[in-house]
């Protein structure tokens, strides 16, 4: 009886300072929020004259800045453990996931548009934002919402393409869009709970084995953009259609090289640029590298819920209406939003692609004697 007082005092304490540490990061937010003022680009197409982002040497897109336990961070692992934060967070955390993953579940059985499935979307999409809140991302600023009122309506969509840091901004970003769908590999299908996401969200399956994988993708792709009708006059979809076109998630300091999957269409797109500011803790999911360290799983998320607050800024950009050149050339197309969203990111572009995570002999191949001369990205200079 007595251990039982003394655990449900210890979780119910972690309870309450988490909803302090909520409040307060409230009231930082409504009376000190963070800035990102918006560019003034009089051209913001690179390939004709417009301002270009830095180009990096490569490494910067994943080389973590602030990896380890420095003292700071113990003090706020020992915080959060002894004031039952942590023990908090990381239970109902594993819980909101568990049953977000039964709601997706649940929400297969009912048809596209019908109550039944709105309703499963509308809790997914707020599951997703309780996710950020137990991972401490309190406060989630967005910039220019009224840019991203025509998920949901009928007529022709563009393409979502944010930059990726980490899972958090994806919860985010299914909270902002209530609800979005996007290419899943079907490689991935025997993850638990991918298989039934893609089902729910109307995702299209890619399958890198079949040798008609890209037309089958555009075709996907573009029942999202023309967004017809269907024969009882509703949209199944009009939902917002993502592609993170880096592929892996960046470090913060430089963009990954930018896919062309979401811009072969040559249709429109909506870049949409997020950020975490930080001082102490880049909450980068990043890899170990020849570089240095990195910020992985598990230690990841024992830092993210030991933080007192992790603000996440959106800022969602205007259209992208492709010129004839860029419909023309996807890479041109890519290359020229890359350079946009680093812009406004204000970090370094690089040329790195998303490949060299599994590249033998490359940075992340720590068991290599070295690295190999070809290498896309090399190592930081001394």
């Amino acid at each position: 009886m007595v251990v039982g007082l003394v655990i449900a005092g210890y979780f119910g304490f972690g309870f309450a300072f988490h909803l302090l540490l909520w409040f307060v990061a409230l009231l930082q937010n409504c009376f000190c929020p963070y800035r990102w003022p918006d560019l003034s680009l009089q051209n913001k197409r690179k390939s004709d004259g417009g301002e270009e982002a830095k180009v990096g040497a490569g490494h910067e897109c994943y080389e973590y800045d602030t990896p380890g336990w420095p003292p700071y961070a113990v003090f706020k692992l020992v915080l959060s453990l002894c004031t039952g934060l942590l023990l908090f967070r990381l239970i109902s955390f594993v819980a909101v996931f568990a049953l977000t993953a039964l709601n997706v579940k649940i929400g297969c059985y009912f048809a596209p548009l019908s109550c039944g499935h709105r309703c499963c979307n509308a809790i997914f999409a707020l599951l997703s934002r309780l996710l950020c809140n137990l991972s401490s991302c309190y406060t989630i600023q967005v910039f220019h919402r009224e840019r991203l009122k025509w998920p949901g309506q009928p007529g022709n969509h563009p393409v979502v393409v944010p930059n990726h840091i980490n899972m958090l901004e994806a919860f985010s970003l299914e909270y902002i869009t209530w609800g979005m769908s996007g290419c899943v590999a079907k490689s991935q299908f025997s993850i638990p709970g991918v298989k039934s996401a893609c089902q729910f969200s109307n995702g299209v399956a890619v399958d890198t084995k079949d040798k008609d994988v890209k037309q089958k993708v555009n075709a996907g792709i573009m029942k999202f953009v023309v967004n017809e009708p269907d024969e009882r006059g509703q949209y199944p979809h009009s939902q917002a259609f993502v592609i993170y076109p880096e592929g892996i998630t960046n470090s913060q300091n430089g963009l990954f090289r930018f896919n062309t999957g979401a811009f072969a269409p040559g249709v429109p797109v909506q870049p949409i640029v997020q950020r975490f500011p930080y001082k102490f803790m880049n909450p980068a999911w990043v890899s170990d590298s020849r570089v240095g360290p990195g910020n992985d799983l598990p230690w990841m998320m024992l830092r993210y819920m030991s933080q007192f607050n992790m603000t996440l800024q959106v800022k969602i950009c205007e259209i992208w209406e492709p010129n004839e050149a860029e419909k023309a050339d996807p890479v041109l197309y890519a290359s020229n939003v890359q350079n946009y969203m680093a812009l406004e990111l204000g970090i370094a572009v690089t040329n790195t692609s998303n490949k060299i995570l599994r590249e033998k002999g490359g940075p992340f191949d720590l068991k290599a004697s070295q690295v190999h001369p070809e290498v896309d990205s090399p190592e930081r200079p001394p």
